[in-house]
């Protein structure tokens, strides 16, 4: 066998892992997270045919390739030739996998403990989904409808702007206080109980700042909101599992510091540990790689 691929089709991103058993070449790749991890590329679900194309062109029509996500069939079709060798891999088995082994080699890189014992893993790509790891467990918990999917499609709603390279540029210039009613808000002039920047309602300031509110303060309203709640599932479901060991994954978080820095910022304040591995976005397909190469 030359190698082998996973490929996690999902509804906004397709991520392909893949491992040569030679060196690897320079194949336009976001590099190799270790020596013993693949070269992990992604592509907008939109132009599945780029990921097809970049497919064909770097790995061998012999590759065991591991299909996951909602979109894998569509793109399995699509690449006849290597049906011979793929293989179905289920997607929360997948993801699950992927983390474990990311968290491994991440903290190794690191000369660092890697989160160890009891962890809920929290998955915030399209949607979220959760799952509580320990060893061999790997029990998905269940799953909320918010994600990069409402980012995308509540900002461009509220100001038209749905890319979401954009709405992550834009987020950290905006402010949330524009849009949302917060603690400090509601208690002014006083001093409130709690820090006054926190949300009390989101989207409900009643009178809109003189300027009126701009793309940055949705943007950023938006991407607080969806922080705010994921991390409260996650904490509390951590909590149900008897862990406060919280790991965020998935491609929401990939080049959006906004959402990084405020799902460290809630989790810590909800008294839990949090850990957003860098190569998080790729567990699916480093995932379906290593349980297609079993």
């Amino acid at each position: 066998m030359t190698g082998y691929a996973g490929i996690d089709a999902g509804g906004t991103l397709v991520k392909i892992a893949y491992l040569s058993d030679g060196s690897a070449a320079d194949s336009g790749g976001e590099g190799l997270l270790s020596a013993s991890l693949p070269i992990l590329v992604k592509f907008p679900t939109e132009r599945i045919e780029a990921a097809v194309e970049w497919v064909r062109r770097q790995v061998p029509r012999d590759t065991v390739v591991g299909f996951t996500g909602g979109q894998a069939q569509r793109l399995r079709a699509l690449l006849p030739e290597y049906e011979a060798s793929a293989v179905d891999v289920p997607e929360f088995e997948a993801t699950a996998e992927g983390a474990v082994r990311i968290l491994k080699a991440e903290a190794e890189k690191e000369e660092a403990a890697a989160a160890s014992g009891r962890f809920v893993l929290v998955n915030v790509g399209t949607g979220t989904s959760l799952h509580v790891i320990e060893g061999g467990e790997r029990l998905r918990l269940g799953g909320i409808g918010l994600g990069g999917g409402t980012i995308v499609g509540l900002t461009g709603l509220l100001c038209g702007v749905r890319d979401y390279a954009e709405i992550a540029r834009l987020a950290p210039l905006g402010s949330r206080e524009a849009v949302d009613l917060t603690v400090g808000q509601i208690y002014a002039p006083a001093i409130p109980p709690i820090a006054g920047d926190l949300t009390a309602a989101n989207f409900a300031r009643p009178v809109p700042p003189a300027t009126g509110a701009e793309p940055q303060d949705y943007a950023a309203a938006v991407i607080g909101m969806v922080a705010e709640i994921v991390v409260t599932v996650g904490v509390q479901a951590a909590g149900l599992q008897k862990t406060n060991q919280v790991v965020y994954i998935g491609s929401s978080y990939q080049d959006n510091a906004l959402l990084r820095e405020l799902t460290l910022r809630f989790t810590e304040m909800l008294g839990a540990t949090a850990k957003i591995p860098k190569q998080g976005p790729y567990s699916g397909a480093i995932g379906a790689l290593h349980l297609a190469k079993r």
